[in-house]
């Protein structure tokens, strides 16, 4: 869905794996909640999946939201090359 981007996707050793992700309402009249999954691939290839939503998008705005999921690289393990991808998108109507 072209309302939700991942502006950026790295490691930090207070959070671990972050995915800086950010929901546009392109409805010009709607408020509108997103329910999303995002799938993490930290650099020894585990997957780790999160289920945030982004509620109360107001019309024509943009709202962020940090969604991290913990990696502790083992000695000697890389701390870079971690993926983060947004699949299943859902968009309704906010109340």
């Amino acid at each position: 869905m072209r309302d939700i981007k991942i502006n950026d996707c790295a490691y930090s050793d207070r959070l671990g794996i972050t995915a800086k992700l950010s929901a546009t309402n392109s409805s010009a009249t709607l408020k509108y909640t997103y329910r999303l999954t995002v799938q993490f691939t930290d650099p020894t290839g585990k997957v780790t999946v999160r289920n945030p939503s982004i509620p109360y998008v107001s019309p024509g705005k943009t709202e962020n939201l940090d969604v991290s999921t913990p990696y502790v690289p083992k000695a000697g393990s890389p701390s870079t090359g971690g993926k983060c991808e947004v699949t299943n998108v859902t968009r309704t109507i906010a109340p």
